[in-house]
């Protein structure tokens, strides 16, 4: 139950803004029918402990696995083993993210079934399992992650020119919901044993960093190279969406909860399936340790059927109909400020986001203190989010138009970034993108593209993921940066300080009397604390002929 509790308070943490939030427009601006606030607050509710319960189970039982098999693919020392290790590894955590079915429930139901939720699922699962392969290639070749990067987002680039325009919402946004809530551990626990492999070659942790941010890549060159084969943007045009009337509070929980339990069981079944087949071949782990991994994948099911019913029977639609409302009333400046708040208070309340911060603080060994960093990825996804917004009422503005400069930044910064910031710079991608980017805000967007005229909810109601996923990659550059102007500050005001005190040492040493005995004894130890040791060793060459 400590544990459960321990979850409970870190989601209720996330979950606390978006609800004050609603709660506070429900009261000024944009009220909701009483029915539909209902549905809400009990969304909501299932959210809290489906995700919490979801968690318990990625300590006990996800996170385990992870680390156990990279232990075994570690110590096959086998490269052949290694790569596939990280396809199949890779598929198999990705299919299982919440934040990935959203994203894939939302397009299918956009698309009017044109892009099956599946078919998203699983393209996007193979492009994150190739990607992890590469990055586990990159760590025992000890690549500079920098290199493969540019190499990565070049072949983006190149993807994103022969793709239709609706590909690159859904691939950024793939992104950064692909990295979530038990993609991100299982990665880190992966890339934490991989690196094993190298630890007596390198003195930091650079290696452990950077693995999600080649998972998130690997959705984006998935679904773009999906997008430049069909070369087509026949999409099924959405269908017009009047809000849904129920009967009763309980009545659109029950709709999806059939579905729900379905993706679920295919979403953790294959994992466990693979886990077991490790166990009973490869892995030799205590009959207690297996029955609590077995235990926490059973939590990981219960939690994320409870989350699915409760995003989809409430939580979200809530999203996408304040978002109408606020355009429909004519108060297009207050959806900008409402993105903003939303973008600012969700990353601030992300546990995950504490932790990189602390990781950060650590690393630097405290030249960059955590709330500093906690400041800059804020203020960024703030931003983000409201550039979403603005982007919807700008008539051609689409989303390449923000993301080719973005990440032509993001590369010139790499050049000049120290290798770990880089890693975590990507890392941190999937961290700032959670539950309730992937969630409401995402929802809350759509809803304004659907209530503007002329705008396109397709083209225009996505990319709000894949711009919060850009944040991070500038701010904790740029971060990076900062820490090593301060570096080289502190070793040449050093350097000054130290030549000073040598060429104020060496006066005093030349204006002593030589021939005074207490001199002698006062220049001694005056050339020892300075540290000029040979200037001591000729002094007393001086000294001893003088006795002579």
């Amino acid at each position: 139950m400590g544990l459960l509790n321990e979850k409970i308070k870190e989601v209720l943490q996330s979950l606390a803004p978006v609800t004050i939030f609603v709660l506070v427009l429900h009261f000024t601006i944009a009220p909701l029918t009483s029915l539909q606030l209902g549905q809400f607050l009990l969304g909501a509710f299932l959210l809290l402990m489906g995700l919490s319960v979801f968690l318990v189970g990625v300590d006990l039982g996800a996170t385990p696995i992870g680390i156990h098999s990279g232990h075994a693919i570690v110590r096959s020392g086998k490269m052949p083993i290694l790569l596939m290790g990280g396809i199949i590894l890779g598929f198999l955590i990705s299919i299982a993210e919440p934040d990935l079915h959203i994203l894939a429930t939302q397009i299918e139901q956009l698309t009017g079934g044109s892009l099956a939720k599946w078919t998203m699922v699983i393209v996007v699962s193979v492009g994150v399992g190739l990607l992890v392969m590469v990055g586990f290639w990159r760590i025992v070749r000890q690549i500079r992650i920098r290199y493969v990067l540019w190499l990565v987002y070049g072949i983006i680039l190149i993807l994103a020119c022969l793709s239709p325009l609706i590909f690159h919402d859904f691939a950024f946004d793939a992104s950064g919901a692909t990295t979530g809530a038990i993609t991100t551990p299982f990665i880190l626990a992966l890339a934490a044993g991989v690196a094993k492999l190298t630890t007596s070659k390198h003195e930091d942790a650079r290696d452990q960093f950077g693995l999600v941010g080649f998972a998130s890549a690997g959705a984006i060159v998935a679904v773009l190279a999906m997008g430049a084969i069909q070369r087509t943007s026949a999409i099924g045009a959405p269908q017009e969406s009047a809000t849904p009337i129920y009967s009763n509070l309980f009545e659109s929980f029950g709709l999806v909860a059939p579905s729900s339990l379905r993706d679920s069981l295919l979403s953790v079944a294959p994992l466990v399936i693979v886990f077991f087949l490790l166990q009973i071949s490869v892995i030799k782990i205590r009959k207690r340790d297996t029955i609590r991994i077995y235990l926490g994948m059973l939590f990981c099911y219960i939690g994320l059927t409870i989350f699915m019913i409760g995003v989809m029977g409430g939580f979200m639609s809530t999203g996408h109909i304040l978002g109408a409302k606020l355009v429909t009333g004519d108060k297009r400046w207050m959806t900008a400020i409402a993105g903003f708040f939303l973008g600012m208070v969700t990353v601030i309340a992300e546990p995950a986001v504490h932790v990189l911060t602390q990781s950060i603080e650590e690393v630097t060994e405290g030249a960059i203190l955590r709330k500093v960093v906690l400041a800059f990825l804020s203020i960024g996804v703030a931003f983000a989010v409201m550039l979403a917004v603005i982007r919807i009422y700008t008539p051609g503005l689409h989303l390449w138009h923000i993301l080719l400069p973005g990440y032509i930044l993001v590369m010139i910064m790499s050049f000049f970034t120290p290798d770990i910031f880089v890693g975590i710079a990507f890392d941190a991608g999937g961290v700032a993108s959670g539950p309730m980017t992937a969630t409401f805000i995402l929802a809350f967007t759509q809803g304004i593209a659907a209530g503007v005229p002329g705008a396109d909810p397709l083209l225009d109601g996505f990319g709000v993921i894949a711009l919060v996923a850009l944040a991070p990659l500038i701010t904790l550059q740029l971060l990076g940066l900062i820490s090593i102007i301060q570096a080289n500050k502190r070793k040449k005001s050093q350097l000054v300080l130290h030549e000073g005190l040598a060429a104020e040492g060496k006066q005093a040493i030349d204006t002593l009397a030589s021939d005074d005995k207490s001199a002698d004894v006062e220049r001694r130890e005056l050339i020892r604390s300075l540290g000029h040791e040979e200037t001591l060793a000729s002094f007393e060459v001086d000294e001893h002929d003088r006795n002579e």
